[in-house]
């Protein structure tokens, strides 16, 4: 073999060599990647939950959203406190179950709306006169514990329902006629959710 053609042989076999080296390079390179990829992923830890709880079986509560027009008619807390003349279930569940407006005198019925600046009739027409704690459960006839509740929204049949409902609690001796007072006192419209609405009473 000629010196030219063994120059040119030498040539070929340096450059192979370095095109080996270089695949070898790219080659480890890559693979530590993939290491270094499967190093940052987290090992699964024996015993860990990975899926959601098993319902089945399992009854959910039945959740039911009120509609309704109009807002939530509650009475002036400080025109209104409620007042009562009796806490003994037996003498309010002996008394007959009580009317509304019609019970109340006409100067009374005035001077109610006048408090609450209901003086217009177009705006009275709005609304019923009602005790905050009625008679049937032993409420009195004073001022103090009479409210017009609004008949649109949530107002006077939604409370004249709770008063019915909790008279029934009381004479049943589900609960106290003192709790029945309070709570109407309080805030009659949690009273309605509470007894009629979560009791299914509606």
């Amino acid at each position: 073999m000629s010196k030219a053609a063994r120059r040119r042989c030498l040539r070929g076999l340096t450059g192979l060599a370095a095109a080996l080296t270089l695949t070898g390079l790219i080659t480890g390179c890559s693979g530590s990647g993939n290491q270094n990829a499967q190093a940052a992923k987290a090992p699964a830890v024996p015993g860990q939950a990975t899926a959601g709880p098993d319902l089945t079986g399992v009854q959910l509560p039945d959740f039911q959203v009120l509609l309704t027009s109009g807002g939530v008619s509650l009475p002036n807390s400080a025109l209104t406190t409620g007042d009562v003349t009796t806490t003994n279930a037996n003498v309010t569940c002996a008394l007959p179950t009580h009317g509304a407006e019609a019970a109340i005198p006409l100067a009374e019925r005035t001077a109610i709306y006048g408090k609450y600046d209901l003086t217009a009739r177009s705006k009275q027409r709005k609304y019923v006169l009602d005790y905050l704690v009625p008679p049937d459960l032993g409420g009195t006839r004073a001022e103090a514990n009479i409210w017009p509740a609004a008949l649109r929204g949530t107002g006077f049949y939604q409370k004249v329902q709770t008063d019915h409902v909790l008279r029934n609690l009381v004479c049943r001796r589900a609960i106290s006629l003192v709790q029945a007072q309070r709570d109407l006192e309080k805030n009659w419209y949690t009273a309605w959710l509470t007894y009629v609405v979560a009791d299914g009473q509606r």
